[in-house]
């Protein structure tokens, strides 16, 4: 007869296979092995995308393709990226198992990423019940976590600011070690802070895949097209630090970024952006967007 001691033992075994296997079979996107990009490769592109002295939006809209509510939320965000051309860049971060992951039979695509997994994890947008999103990781209206209904005005608000930095967007890519390398200038137009840090980020426009929307009959829409989905980051969630040091007005940094791009993902790289933009660390609970800038990807 088996003493409870070695009963409880055979258990622990098991469920600690169990959740090894489970870890091998996760979301193909929540387990990319990235190999060592080439440190040779460099930025060759005179193709440069520049904010100016203006200040731009980062619209982060936190979705999901079982959200029956969230396709009502991207169209608000069309239109404010529609009145406000170039300064507004949507970043889609599908969130959550409950509305990312797949769902069998009629939701098979994984929307997950790693980045997005942490960032709904340290925002907790999933948790506030989606859709909402963040405008430049700011509160408005003393409120951090924001309906669609205040993204609006949020980004109004932000976009009258005077910017405390510029940035300049390159990148190239090499085909042949599946390699983008960006190239990311900021210079800054006030007093610059220690805690700055550079993201930089891919998207895909057009993917279409299954969406719920609950302004039809029936609500599950086959041929949904998704924007300004999130796909990865060249630099992890929250980036490199631009200086570890107070910077002066009128002060240039120069970044260079390499990323390997995995093998065996379905990313149209003809329909990619990378979105480059200046978050504060400082603040663990928001990681405020001090500017932004986007470039569509040249493969």
């Amino acid at each position: 007869m088996i003493s409870m001691k070695s009963l409880l033992f055979v258990l622990a075994v098991t469920s600690a296979l169990i959740v090894i296997s489970c870890d091998v079979v996760d979301a193909p996107y929540l387990k990319n092995p990235i190999d060592p990009s080439d440190t040779l490769l460099k930025d060759t592109s005179d193709v440069v995308v520049r904010t100016g002295a203006v200040q731009n939006v980062l619209l982060e809209d936190y979705t999901g393709h079982t959200c029956g509510n969230c396709p009502a939320a991207a169209d608000v965000a069309k239109e404010i990226v529609k009145k406000n051309p170039g300064r507004v860049l949507v970043l889609a971060v599908h969130c959550s198992d409950q509305f990312a992951a797949p769902q069998l039979p009629d939701y098979p695509y994984d929307f997950r990423t790693i980045v997005g997994t942490t960032l709904d994890a340290t925002f907790r947008n999933s948790r506030a019940g989606l859709p909402n999103g963040l405008v430049n990781r700011t509160k408005y209206d003393s409120k951090f976590i924001l309906s669609q209904n205040s993204w609006d005005p949020a980004t109004t608000a932000q976009l009258a600011l005077s910017p405390k930095m510029g940035l300049d967007l390159s990148h190239t890519y090499h085909a042949d070690k599946r390699t983008i390398v960006a190239t990311v200038k900021a210079e800054y137009f006030a007093q610059g802070e220690p805690d700055y840090s550079v993201v930089v980020f891919i998207i895909e426009n057009g993917i279409v895949q299954d969406q719920t929307d609950y302004r039809f009959t029936p609500s599950h829409i086959e041929d949904y097209d998704f924007e300004h989905v999130l796909r990865a980051s060249m630099n992890g969630t929250w980036g490199d630090s631009l200086s570890r040091v107070s910077e002066p007005a009128g002060k240039k940094i120069t970044k260079t970024l390499r990323y390997v791009i995995p093998e065996g993902v379905d990313w149209k790289l003809e329909n990619c952006e990378l979105v480059a933009f200046v978050i504060r660390r400082k603040d663990d609970q928001t990681r405020e967007v001090l500017q932004v800038v986007k470039q569509q990807f040249r493969p």
